[in-house]
């Protein structure tokens, strides 16, 4: 039977970037999308805050799961609209600050390495055979 998956959603304030709440994410053959309407008036956690003042970042499934294991604590950048993470220090060293997610950051150093090495057996592959 064919599973529908559906991503959590980040709520946040638009002013601050804080996180009020975040929903489950849903793999399941009678997965419904909501709302941000439905999804404020089903949830304690939204009710009683303004429409307006709160926005909803939508996540692919498993998005960023690893990251919010791992972080100290998160935000949503008002000015950009997307997800940063504070991460653990070892040692006790100083209060991190938020960062883009480590998965995103990976994905870039990995397309980096890729075209890098590709240009390296380019001009390796130009130079075999000058």
């Amino acid at each position: 039977m064919f599973k529908l998956k559906i991503g959590p959603k980040v709520y946040w304030r638009k002013a601050t970037g804080e996180v009020i709440y975040i929903t489950a994410q849903i793999e399941s053959p009678w997965a419904v999308e909501t709302t941000k309407e439905d999804d404020m008036n089903f949830y304690p956690q939204l009710k009683g805050y303004d429409a307006e003042q709160l926005d909803v970042l939508k996540l692919e499934f498993d998005k960023y799961t690893q990251d919010f294991q791992g972080a100290t604590s998160y935000l949503v950048n008002p000015s950009t609209g997307l997800l940063e993470f504070a991460y653990r220090v070892a040692d006790g060293g100083p209060e991190p600050e938020h960062q883009a997610p480590l998965t995103d950051q990976l994905t870039e150093l990995k397309a980096r390495q890729d075209s890098a090495e590709a240009a390296l057996l380019t001009l390796m592959d130009a130079t075999t055979h000058a």
